[in-house]
This record gives C-alpha cells, sequence and structure tokens, in this order.
C-alpha cells in the first residue's frame, strides 16, 4: 500500500485494511416496539466481516476522541447525573425539554457531513503520524461507497450513514455538532440567551430552559426549519421528561432524578437456573441495585424502586438472600461515590477467555490448582483472569439475519457433504463447478480431528430423478477416483 510505503499506516494496520473473503452485508429492520402502533422499523445493515468494516473502524480511531471533545457531548447516564447536580448547584429551572432527531444516521447528508469532519480535524492539534487527507479518503470511501443486499438485491447507499458501520454513531455526532456550533451555540439566534444548557446523546438532546412554556414550543418549532435533513420531535414540560434511562422530574425549580420504564418494558432479567457462570449470576442483583442507587437523587425513591427490583429478580428465581444482600451492600454505597469518575488501572494480568461450558469452572480450578508448574518457566507471574464467552444459543440457531430461500430446480445453492457435515455454498445456473472446495477441521459432533475433506460439488437437476439418498454415492466416486488420498474424508 502507498500509505505503508509512505509512513502512514503501519504493516499490521495495512494487513487490518487488506479483508480477506469478506461478507456482503445484508439490510433488516428491527422494530421500535416503544413507538406506537404499527411500529416503526429501525434499519440496520450487519456489516461485520464485510469489505468496508476495517475501513470504518480505522476511521473511528480518529474521530472517536474528538467527538469526546465536543462542548456538548454526553458520555453516558453517569455524566448526565452529574450534570444534572451542577445545575441544581447554579439556581432554579423553568422548563425541561427533551429533543429526538428523528432517523439521524439515514437522513445526515454525505458531502455536508465529510466537510464537517474535516472542518473539525483540521482545526485540531493533529499528533498522529497519517494526514487528515488520508483520513478523509478513508472516511469519504467507506462512506460513500457503502452497499448492501436486501433479499436477492444489492443497494449502493447514497443518502446518509448505515446504522451498523462503526463510525456511524461518530460521523452523526460530529455533523450534529457543527449544527449545533452554526445555529444553536451562537450568539446571534434569537432563543440563545433562553438556553441554560443544550447537551447531546448522539441523537438525544437534554435542554434546560429559562422562560415559558409558550418560548419553548416556539424554539422547537423554530429548530425545525434550521436543517432540512433534520427533523426533531420534542417533549416540552415544567414536571418530568424521560432522557435515556432516568425520569427527570422538575419539584420547586430543582432536578430530581430516578430509574425511567418504558412502557413496553418486561421483567427479562437473566434467569438464575439459566446456563451462564455462577459468578455472573450471583452479582447480577448487586449491579442492578447499584444502577437503581445512582439514579434515584431521592433516598425514598430508591427504596421504592429496590422493592420493586427485589419482586423482579425473585420472579426471575433468585434466592431471597442473594437478593438482600445484594440490596444491603448497594444501599451502603454513598451516592457521591457511585458518581465520581473512577480512574482505571492498566491491567498487566494475562486474561484466558473460553467459551462457557458446564466444564468450565473445573478447569479454571485445574489451572489455579497447577499454575506453579505452569509458571515454572517464570515469565508469567500472575495466575491469568478468566472471562467466558456465550455459547450457541437457541436465538443463534433460530433468528437469522439473512433468510433461508428455498431451493430452485435450475439453482443450486447448498448441499451437504454426508460424511464431514461441512456446508458448502455456491450459485450454479446451467454451468458445472470446475473446481473443489478443501476443508481442514474436526467432526461437528465428535470433536476427533480430521485430515483433508475434499469435496466437488456436482451439478445433478438434469440427472434422472433419483432420491437424494440414492445420488450420493455416485456424487462421492469422482471426487474419490480423481483424490485417491489415503485417509482423507470424501
Amino acid at each position: 500500500m502507498e500509505a505503508e510505503i509512505a509512513g502512514w499506516i503501519t504493516r499490521q494496520e495495512a494487513e487490518f485494511l487488506d479483508t480477506k473473503n469478506p461478507k456482503i452485508p445484508y439490510f433488516y429492520c428491527l422494530p421500535k416496539i416503544h413507538k406506537g402502533t404499527p411500529p416503526p422499523g429501525r434499519p440496520i445493515v450487519s456489516g461485520i466481516g464485510s469489505l468496508l468494516e476495517p475501513l470504518s473502524k480505522f476511521c473511528d480511531i480518529f474521530l472517536q476522541p474528538m467527538v469526546r471533545n465536543t462542548s456538548t457531548f454526553l458520555r453516558d447516564t453517569k455524566d448526565t447525573l452529574t450534570l444534572l447536580n451542577d445545575v441544581n448547584d447554579a439556581g432554579p429551572t423553568d422548563i425541561l425539554i427533551c429533543l429526538d432527531v428523528e432517523a439521524l444516521y439515514t437522513n445526515i447528508p454525505q458531502e455536508a457531513t465529510l466537510t464537517a469532519v474535516e472542518d473539525l480535524l483540521m482545526a485540531e492539534t493533529w499528533t498522529y503520524n497519517t494526514p487528515v487527507s488520508f483520513i478523509m479518503q478513508c472516511a469519504s470511501v467507506a462512506l460513500k461507497e457503502n452497499f448492501f443486499q436486501f433479499e436477492t438485491r444489492l443497494f449502493h447507499q447514497i443518502q446518509g450513514t448505515s446504522m451498523g458501520s462503526t463510525f456511524a454513531p461518530s460521523l452523526a455526532c460530529l455533523y450534529m455538532f457543527a449544527f449545533e456550533q452554526r445555529h444553536i451555540l451562537t450568539p446571534e439566534q434569537p432563543f440563545f440567551n433562553n438556553i441554560r444548557l443544550w447537551r447531546r446523546y448522539i441523537d438525544d438532546i437534554l435542554v434546560i430552559w429559562k422562560g415559558s412554556y409558550e418560548s419553548a414550543l416556539d424554539f422547537t418549532n423554530w429548530v425545525n426549519t434550521l436543517d432540512t435533513n433534520l427533523r426533531f420531535s420534542a417533549n416540552i414540560s415544567d414536571q418530568e421528561v424521560a432522557f435515556l434511562d432516568l425520569r427527570i422530574t422538575l419539584r420547586d425549580g430543582y432536578l430530581h432524578s430516578s430509574v425511567y420504564h418504558k412502557p413496553t418494558d418486561r421483567n427479562s432479567l437473566l434467569l438464575y437456573n439459566s446456563h451462564h457462570p455462577k459468578s455472573l449470576r450471583d452479582n447480577l442483583p448487586f449491579g442492578q441495585f447499584l444502577r437503581i442507587r445512582r439514579n434515584c437523587s431521592d433516598t425514598d425513591d430508591f427504596h421504592l424502586q429496590a422493592k420493586t427490583l427485589c419482586s423482579k429478580l425473585g420472579a426471575r428465581n433468585y434466592p431471597a438472600r442473594c437478593v438482600r444482600q445484594a440490596k444491603k451492600r448497594a444501599s451502603n454505597i454513598p451516592r457521591e461515590t457511585l458518581l465520581a469518575n473512577n480512574i482505571r488501572t492498566p491491567q498487566s494480568r494475562l486474561t484466558c477467555v473460553t467459551t462457557y461450558t458446564p466444564l468450565s469452572n473445573q478447569i479454571k480450578k485445574i489451572i489455579r490448582r497447577q499454575w506453579p508448574i505452569l509458571n515454572s518457566a517464570g515469565e508469567i507471574l500472575d495466575c491469568p483472569l478468566f472471562a467466558f464467552k456465550r455459547t450457541h444459543n437457541i436465538k443463534d440457531m433460530v433468528v437469522h439475519t439473512r433468510p433461508v430461500h428455498k431451493k430452485t430446480t435450475d439453482d443450486v445453492h447448498q448441499d451437504q457433504c454426508p460424511l464431514s457435515l461441512f456446508i458448502i455454498s455456491g450459485h450454479l445456473k446451467r454451468t458445472p463447478f470446475e473446481h473443489n472446495f478443501v476443508f481442514r477441521g474436526t467432526r461437528r459432533l465428535t470433536g476427533e480431528p480430521t485430515l483433508v475433506v475434499r469435496c466437488q460439488p456436482v451439478y445433478a437437476s438434469s440427472a434422472p430423478s433419483q432420491t437424494r439418498a440414492g445420488r450420493v454415492p455416485d456424487l462421492i466416486r469422482p471426487a474419490q477416483q480423481a483424490f485417491p488420498l489415503s485417509g482423507a474424508i470424501y
């Protein structure tokens, strides 16, 4: 790559950007069940393993720090709670406004977004070896050359960015910040003195308003005239609003916070008897009580929310003793401690990551018990930390982003080797395969290692009508004759 030769990227980064065997991104929608009936869809492009995914991740390395440094940026719920405390210290509040940018990702104009990103990059104090011009070329390709499949057709995205792309949130945030600099944060705008606070979490905006309800309504109508690509829905109240997972209440001019539950929420807490590590199940109640302790500014409200949580945990089969201990531990932690910024110390210990199985705890105990022997070389002093990935579950088996199409008489979409249990895929229209598939792996059921699996797909739709079982030996023989490999499984 020219960029590698010029020293703009390392060899490791160049290899990362060179996608081997990319997948075609697939478009699908997730219903927003909390948005009414019929629920609108949230458009998603599944880009994992796609051609442009590494390029998107590479660009996001440079964009993320800029997003965090913008003056209107909200990091998370804890950041919002700290902000509410600062607002209360500054004096009473009149009106609360929550704005939601509708379909932000799919509505931002591509050229204007790239211009906004470039302007912000040029204003940065640059400490990277990679020049801004190269980053903008990468961002332009990742944004403007995005494509996806829906059903059997391919589409080129010419408007917005796809929800599912790694750098989509950063692009959306930077476009919104450019909008805010131009229209909201400037003293020339007519409502500048009414805005006590304007903060945004991607497409959710919290406004602390100084003035009457009528002036707040005029402001929200005015905001919708500023950019034809942006449409804002507003919730104006002098009592309470919902923002992120918080219910923000205005009482006597001061802000109070509690936990917000959407009307469509159900008790979806993890079942205690589910196939998860016991340490995770035992600590889940404590984490939930900590969240309530942090989000509830009033002690009475905390106890009310904690009582509701106890009922939910009991309905999911959590032991009463585990729930009581978790509630007591969370109650004894000062809320100020939970709102403080904790500085994470770098972790030097090795992490052992495996897929969770019923034998995982035994494996962990064996490694810990035998660690002095394993560490006899002295290169690794501390026993590693253990982390688990989830295993294949029922959802993975029954839910598919890409729909499985039925086979047709003139197309061969997929077939299965009868012995090796591997699936091979291809597309065939009146043309035989001229090459062979080579697999190396293990048997799916027994885990025993195999040698080389050689599969030779044969176009069989023109053969005499026979059952599949009757055709299998005839299809295997050509591969055995062509590749007489000792010990191979055909």
